[in-house]
């Protein structure tokens, strides 16, 4: 079976690019542009009415909502606050990437030090360590 991977990303380009790679490996990807999008995903996930993803890829900089705040709502709720998230983003503050890791996200990983094929790597090796393969 597949791995489900939950890609939270707005910009329309660097959708097309990760779901080309993230599917072409294999992987079962769903893409939602918007915060809200998330919020309530996350929310049907809580309460049984969707599959929980096995990665969730979050963009910090969305445009209705920070990506910090769908990292923090999720980890306060129960039944969804154990989600692996990789935060995917362009946006380089030591300080915001100090609240990711305090937030346990498993990777923080800046677009520009990635070429998608890194990021696929990246993603399987995740997998292959933490034994959800």
């Amino acid at each position: 079976m597949s791995k489900k991977i939950l890609l939270i990303e707005d910009d329309s380009c660097m959708i097309d690019i990760y779901e080309t790679v993230l599917k072409k490996a294999g992987f079962e990807v769903e893409t939602l542009k918007y915060g809200h999008q998330a919020q309530k995903r996350l929310k049907q996930i809580k309460e049984g009415k969707k599959e929980k993803p096995d990665l969730v890829l979050l963009d910090l900089v969305l445009p209705d909502i920070n990506g910090i705040e769908i990292l923090k709502q999720s980890r306060a709720e129960k039944g969804i606050a154990d989600i692996p998230f990789f935060i995917l983003t362009n946006y380089t503050d030591p300080d915001l990437e100090k609240i990711s890791r305090k937030l346990r996200v498993e990777k923080y990983i800046l677009k520009t030090d990635f070429v998608p094929s890194q990021l696929v790597k990246e993603i399987k090796d995740w997998f292959k360590k933490s034994k959800k393969t």
